[in-house]
């Protein structure tokens, strides 16, 4: 390790060169209004929470937290995931991860009680040498619409273009025969807001507030986290004679490649009621007609509901084949691993949608 590097807070000044070093290590770029909704417009910390790692005055590393407002036990934390973490290729091997993420640990030690985030396989095993614990591997589940454009978009093989175009007429045709066997419930209507309607979300998550760990759904929360320049999100609202019963936020990446759709936020965060489970997926399902991929978590849904429209865990045959598992990690810094009583590595207390991860 040399001494020409300073890790330091980020300053004003230092956002072109993150977002340049950003694309030099992801090889994607993002610009000025991503940058603001994540780090600086961030509504739960008074400053952009992010240290950076200097040579010659260039900006040659980046350790940025996400911040959210976290409940535990009824208890309300502000709590920061790492994400982004990036070295420029240059200057790797030169220790600036690890002087980083002690130098973050040393600063935000004091005021936040845990970090949580979801590393990839490589980081984590970088993280745990810092004292971060796994919680468990978080299970997704997909429903492949189109699969001849998903294989496309992986192979630019002619054989897998056409076993992908086979793919998907085989794949309409099973989803067409399991929607079959899940028949449209009675009595609930669904209706579609094009904006997040805060308010009755809001309402809808303080019916029924859990007391294991989640992400606080309030009118701050709803009023910045779908903000994000790079998804568009749409809400579907369950509606009987009694008002509304639930919800899901779904959000669109408008990136280029398969058209993707997420189910990134449900309320109540805790239910049973698979009638009006279908009748959102089912909503969902068809107003999202030109979607590739669906995925979803099944926290706040009935895994049995998913089964019957086809979603399947990407921790099992054939998904498991294809995808990375989510790995779920957390670092205590303050109060030990059971803030407010609760055990924060145990999988069992914690009630996660895509609405805590930073890239959805």
């Amino acid at each position: 390790m040399t001494d020409t590097y300073d890790i330091r807070p980020y300053e004003p000044g230092d956002r072109d060169g993150i977002l340049s070093l950003y694309e030099a290590v992801f090889g994607r770029t993002k610009d000025a209004e991503w940058f603001a909704w994540k780090y600086e417009n961030n509504p739960y910390v008074d400053h952009v929470p992010i240290l950076v790692a200097t040579a010659d005055g260039a900006i040659v590393g980046a350790r940025p937290f996400f911040a959210l407002c976290m409940s535990c036990n009824r208890n309300h934390d502000v709590v920061l995931q790492p994400c982004d973490a990036m070295v420029h290729p240059d200057h790797r091997r030169q220790g600036l991860f690890t002087r980083m993420t002690e130098r973050a640990i040393e600063r935000y030690g004091g005021d936040c009680r845990y970090f949580f985030n979801f590393p990839n396989d490589l980081s984590l095993s970088g993280n745990r040498k810092l004292g971060w614990r796994s919680v468990s591997t978080l299970v997704s589940y997909y429903r492949i619409e189109n699969p001849g454009h998903v294989a496309a978009a992986r192979s630019d093989s002619a054989f897998a273009r056409i076993g992908g175009e086979l793919g998907t007429v085989l794949a309409q045709g099973y989803y067409r025969f399991r929607e079959t066997l899940s028949p449209s419930p009675s009595g609930i209507s669904v209706r579609i807001e094009g904006e997040i309607p805060t308010a009755e979300l809001t309402a809808l998550y303080r019916t029924s507030v859990p007391d294991g760990i989640h992400v606080v759904r309030d009118e701050r929360f709803y009023g910045w986290r779908f903000g994000h320049p790079d998804w568009s999100y749409t809400t579907y609202l369950a509606e009987t004679d009694e008002g509304v019963q639930a919800a899901i936020v779904v959000g669109t990446s408008t990136d280029s490649g398969p058209t993707t759709t997420r189910f990134v936020d449900t309320v109540p965060v805790e239910r049973t009621s698979e009638s009006v489970d279908r009748a959102l997926i089912e909503a969902i399902l068809t107003d999202r007609s030109d979607t590739d991929v669906f995925c979803t978590r099944s926290q706040g849904l009935t895994e049995s509901v998913l089964r019957g429209f086809g979603f399947r865990r990407d921790d099992a045959l054939p998904l498991s084949l294809l995808n990375t598992q989510t790995n779920h990690a957390v670092r205590a810094l303050t109060d030990g691993w059971e803030p407010h009583g609760v055990d924060i590595t145990d999988p069992d207390n914690w009630q996660l949608t895509f609405a805590v991860h930073d890239t959805s």
